[in-house]
This record gives C-alpha cells, sequence and structure tokens, in this order.
C-alpha cells in the first residue's frame, strides 16, 4: 500500500513537472511569435521600403537602360526619338506644352514596364530582406543570455543590437505582456526558428503588392531621383518654349541643343493668326524682328535678344540640318497644332515636306552626338 501511495505521488509530481515547463514552453513560444508578428515584421518591412527606393535607381542605372539616363543630352534623345518613332500628336502636345509632367509619366512608364514582372522586384526585395534578417539571427546569437534575464531585458539587448538597421517600436515591445520571471533562454531560442516563415510570409505579401503603388509608396522616389538627374532647369525658352538643358542649380545661362518653330509652343502671326514656323536659331543668325508683350510690342531685332533675354544663350545656326527633326514634327502635324492652339495652320515652305523621317532622327543624331 505504501509503494502504491509512492508512486502516485510520484506520478503528479511528474505530471506536475512536464505540465508546468509545456506550459512555459508554449508560453515562451507564443511570445516569440508576438515579438516576429507585432515588433519585428513591421521594422523588417519598413526597412524594405527604405532601401527599396535606393535599389531601383541603381538598377535602373546599371541596366541595360542605363545610357538613357547617363545624362540629360542622352535622355532628351531617347525622348525624341521614342516620340519619333510612336508618331503621336498628343503626346508631342503634351511634351510641348507640359514638358515636366510628360518627363515623370514616361520614367514612371518605363519603370513600370521593367518591372511588371513581380519577380524582377521580389529578386531585389529578397537581395534587401535577407542579409537583414541575417542581422537578426547575428543579434539573437551574439547577445548573451543568463539565468537572471528576463525577456524583456533580453529584447532591450537584441533592439540596442540592431537600432543601426531597424527601428522597433516601442509601443508595439509593451503591447505584449512579458511575465518577468520566463525564461530569456527558451524565448531567445524560438525566434530563429521563426525566421525563415517570417521571412516568406514578407516577400509574399510584398509581391502581392502592384509595383505601381510601391513606387508611390516608397521614402526615396525612384521616378523623382531619376527625373532630377535627366530634367534640367527647365526654364522655357521665350520664343519657341523648348525649356533649358542645364543642370547645376545655379548656372550663368540658359541654353538648348535645339530649338522649335515658335508655332509649336503657340506663337502665331498677330496680323493673320497663322502660327509662326520660325525657328530661334535660325532667327537670331538672320535680319528678322520678334514683337510681343515684353517688347510693348515694338518690333525688336532677333539678333539683339539678349537686350530682353539676358539669361538666354540662343546659338545662331542657319542651316536646315540642325532642325530637321522639328520642322518634320510641323510640316506632319500642322493642321492639328493649329486646332490644338485654336490658330491658323502655318504657311510652311515647301521644302520641309521633302524632310524625311530617317532625316528627322539623324538631325537628332547629329545634334546629340548619338552615332
Amino acid at each position: 500500500m505504501k509503494k502504491k501511495y509512492l508512486d502516485i505521488k510520484w506520478t503528479r509530481a511528474v505530471v506536475e513537472y512536464f505540465s508546468q515547463n509545456c506550459h512555459w514552453k508554449t508560453e515562451d513560444q507564443t511570445r516569440a511569435r508576438d515579438f516576429c508578428d507585432q515588433c519585428l515584421k513591421p521594422a523588417l518591412v519598413e526597412y524594405v521600403y527604405k532601401v527599396l527606393g535606393v535599389q531601383i535607381v541603381d538598377d535602373i542605372l546599371s541596366s541595360e537602360q542605363s545610357i538613357t539616363y547617363r545624362n540629360r543630352s542622352f535622355f532628351q534623345f531617347e525622348l525624341l526619338k521614342k516620340l519619333l518613332e510612336e508618331s503621336n500628336f498628343d503626346n508631342y502636345v503634351k511634351y510641348i506644352s507640359t514638358y515636366e509632367e510628360f518627363v515623370q509619366t514616361w520614367i514612371r512608364r518605363q519603370l513600370l514596364e521593367r518591372y511588371s514582372k513581380m519577380a524582377d522586384l521580389g529578386d531585389i526585395e529578397k537581395k534587401i530582406l535577407s542579409p537583414v534578417i541575417a542581422k537578426v539571427r547575428e543579434a539573437l546569437k551574439c547577445t548573451s543570455v543568463t539565468e537572471n534575464n528576463t525577456v524583456s531585458d533580453f529584447l532591450d539587448s537584441v533592439c540596442k543590437e540592431l537600432q543601426k538597421d531597424l527601428v522597433i517600436s516601442r509601443d508595439n515591445l509593451v503591447g505584449i505582456r512579458f511575465i518577468s520571471t520566463a525564461s530569456a533562454k527558451q524565448f531567445s531560442d524560438f525566434i530563429p526558428t521563426l525566421l525563415p516563415a517570417l521571412e516568406h510570409q514578407i516577400l509574399a505579401e510584398l509581391k502581392s503588392i502592384e509595383v505601381e503603388s510601391k513606387l508611390s509608396n516608397l521614402p526615396l522616389k525612384p521616378v523623382a531621383e531619376i527625373f532630377k538627374q535627366v530634367f534640367g532647369c527647365g526654364t522655357q525658352c521665350p520664343f519657341c518654349k523648348v525649356p533649358c538643358e542645364a543642370g547645376a542649380p545655379s548656372h550663368q545661362g540658359h541654353f538648348a541643343s535645339v530649338h522649335r518653330p515658335q508655332g509649336l509652343g503657340q506663337q502665331r502671326n498677330m496680323c493673320n493668326e497663322q502660327l509662326v514656323y520660325d525657328i530661334c536659331s535660325s532667327a537670331v543668325a538672320a535680319n528678322s524682328t520678334f514683337q510681343n508683350s515684353d517688347t510693348k510690342w515694338n518690333a525688336h531685332p532677333y539678333k539683339e535678344y539678349r537686350d530682353y533675354y539676358p539669361d538666354w544663350s540662343i546659338q545662331p545656326d542657319p542651316s536646315i540640318a540642325a532642325s530637321s527633326y522639328w520642322k518634320f514634327v510641323f510640316q506632319k502635324f500642322n493642321q492639328e497644332f493649329a486646332k490644338q492652339y485654336n490658330a491658323k495652320p502655318a504657311d510652311l515652305p515647301e521644302d520641309w515636306g521633302t524632310i524625311t523621317k530617317d532625316q528627322a532622327l539623324e538631325s537628332i543624331k547629329q545634334i546629340f552626338n548619338r552615332k
């Protein structure tokens, strides 16, 4: 009878021991999952978004598209070449009338086309996420755990170790109810086992987000960064409205590699309302005059344009080759531009009609040194 009593007592002790230990193990697993889901995951996602914009810009500038964004001249050539290939009148109007918006939209479209396959962007996201998760694993490994350490003490040490890379919310840490007597050792052992699943979950959730939405929500906007490299000054020529190509914030004079027929900038003849076909670079080399509100509608020699526009430098060029591109465009869409600007079509020189599409392309190749 006594032996039976001892067996029962021993059995109860074993059951109680395993019950308590399994209970603590379950509690530690729950806290580890809570930490990963509520603290670590938001910090990792924020880190990916913080780095992703930079990585996209680097990827674009090192890709086969990089030559397009090498400098403003290369970009202008690619843009004008694409417009010529598409021969879409509405796109020309947008390019001329809302240049800044058009360029940003064009860059965005190029990025969306490149990353339309989610795997492309997913590869970049994995390259960002995997190394920082490795740092988390290393921080867990390097943080010492003693018998006197609580889970809260352990987490404080881990967060401090990772603070250069991850911003882990203190509010979220407080929201997890840690028992001060819980085993920091068991807790720290559980977290690494959850990291592979956490990485997979984050990448899967990122993959489900549309690329366009990501580009809009990144702290560093790839479209804006690339735009800054290729846009230039943007100040428009007082005659044809072509934007200045200078890139430095402060530059001594505005300039453009190629000017357009002024009618494309909505200039019209005061007498007959016809669009003007004079080209600035040709006009300043001739004995013609201009008049507008700046001259109080008095005729003023083009050669002396700097009397009114000292910040602009328009290089005289009477040759047909230098402006064949825009002559071709004006000839092709003369009627459409007149209707768009509520004016009469320009009475264009006959030889403009002999310029071919290939000659138009060749002219900008010469201007931008693209052979």
